[in-house]
């Protein structure tokens, strides 16, 4: 019988261009740019200079670029650091269903690859395409469950999506890639327990570098299992305790049905779970609705998303650190109410302790919501009680950016716009837009990677 393995090492090595929908196409495109736009943005951060610094450690190269910086680097060591700059600002997309970060492990590993290889743009966007589909297949074969049991499913399963789309790009067998596959079920890794650290951040990055690491042993002919996937001691088996079935396999309708579909684009920068809530609380400012007059705020909120983004209630109603703020609905919350905006300046540039976002973050409570469909959809409802007795009540069922909400490119191209231009000025961000509207085109990455590098 075929393996998971191999069935995915089919798919990923044989598709064509003319086997992906149009509309699977453009929202690579989108995605492409959007991950582009945070990627040069986290540069100019603190995160961005360390991972830089140990992507530098780690040794000379001249295969790839890493993002940003310019500095010419091994491949697997730009993967690192272009993934992990891409998900440093958490303003990177979505799987919703999967709770699955797609375009920032696949990204990193197509323009690392891709450069290495001399690629043009059409294969590097197919290839984009590939991990995108992998990557969400696999986290989506159980919603929720890898968050549940501790586990960043875009830590795991984006290892599996990187080294499908390297070997793609590379230009390998299936069988080196059913052994990279194979491999790369000991070398996914990453677990939620975070505090005060920058581990988030690093978890794409590692993916796109374990991934890329994989897809050479198998080149080079080391033997991985085929039953990675599906084996009694398998990847499913040790992080879910079963192995999905029926309509949760990952193989299950591939090429026909397109998970990469259900990817959401952020609007705000932070935790998507907490998008809803920012839409609702930015709805009922809109109705004039004044700060000083707020007694208590209610964000009925799923029990299973509690320990993510509302406990403990010391650290969410006053964040220590800026992750604290970025996963916390009591203060994203008010931070929308109090200024209007929940944006990269809001969160980075202005000080977390102001005094009357704080205020109003303790008195925003998260009692339980029966009525969410989480992991469907990430639903959010703000309720403002006013000190006159009156209650003011919102909720949106799915937030903007969602597939049902989808951004329009005028907006993706802005929200780029924003990010880049913290790296770059605007002629060179023009032109990437320019590349990416029309990857399929291009003759060769490297003109595009060559763009992305802050030149002072």
């Amino acid at each position: 019988m075929t393996t998971m393995s191999e069935a995915l090492a089919t798919f990923a090595l044989r598709l064509e261009w003319r086997d992906v929908p149009d509309d699977v196409l453009e929202l690579a495109r989108g995605h492409f740019l959007d991950t582009l736009g945070i990627a040069l943005a986290s540069s100019r951060t603190d995160f961005g200079a360390a991972i830089h610094r140990a992507g530098c450690a780690l040794g000379a190269g001249q295969e790839s670029t890493a993002l940003g910086f310019g500095t010419r680097l091994p491949a697997a060591s730009a993967a690192l650091v272009n993934g992990t700059l891409a998900h440093g600002l958490d303003f990177d997309d979505t799987h919703v269903e999967a709770v699955y970060h797609a375009s920032a492990p696949a990204l990193a590993a197509a323009l690392a690859a891709g450069e290495a290889a001399g690629a043009d743009g059409r294969s590097m966007l197919l290839a984009l395409v590939v991990g995108l589909e992998l990557g969400c297949r696999l986290a989506g074969a159980a919603p929720g469950a890898f968050h549940d049991r501790g586990f960043h499913p875009t830590a795991l399963c984006g290892t599996f999506a990187c080294a499908a789309v390297a070997a793609r790009l590379a230009g390998d067998p299936e069988g080196a890639l059913v052994n990279a596959l194979g491999l790369c079920g000991s070398q996914a890794a990453g677990i939620l327990e975070l505090r005060e650290s920058w581990l988030k951040r690093l978890h794409p990055g590692w993916a796109a570098h374990s991934g890329l690491v994989a897809a050479a042993l198998g080149r080079h002919g080391f033997r991985g299992p085929a039953t990675v996937f599906e084996g009694p001691q398998g990847f499913f088996a040790s992080h879910l305790g079963s192995v999905p079935e029926g309509e949760r396999s990952p193989v299950r309708d591939l090429g026909t049905t397109w998970a990469s579909r259900g990817i959401a684009l952020k609007p705000y920068p932070c935790c998507h779970f907490i998008h809803a809530f920012v839409d609702a609380a930015l709805g009922l400012r809109e109705t004039g609705v004044r700060v000083e007059a707020i007694e208590r705020i209610d964000c009925p909120l799923t029990d299973r998303l509690q320990p993510l983004v509302a406990e403990p209630r010391d650290r969410r109603i006053k964040p220590p650190t800026l992750y604290d703020a970025l996963f916390s609905v009591p203060y994203v919350v008010a931070l929308a109410l109090v200024k209007g905006r929940v944006d990269v300046a809001a969160l980075y540039d202005e000080p977390l302790d102001d005094p009357r976002v704080l205020a109003l973050a303790a008195k925003t409570f998260c009692p339980p919501d029966p009525e969410s469909d989480y992991p469907k959809h990430f639903p959010g409802e703000v309720r403002i009680t006013l000190r006159d007795g009156r209650r003011l009540v919102r909720r949106e069922p799915v937030s903007r950016g969602a597939p049902e909400r989808p951004l329009t490119p005028a907006e993706i191209e802005a929200k780029f716009f924003l990010n880049a231009t913290r790296a770059i000025p605007d002629v060179q961000a023009k032109r990437i837009t320019e590349m990416v509207w029309n990857i399929e085109t291009l003759p060769a990455v490297g003109a595009l990677v060559a763009e992305c590098v802050a030149r002072d």
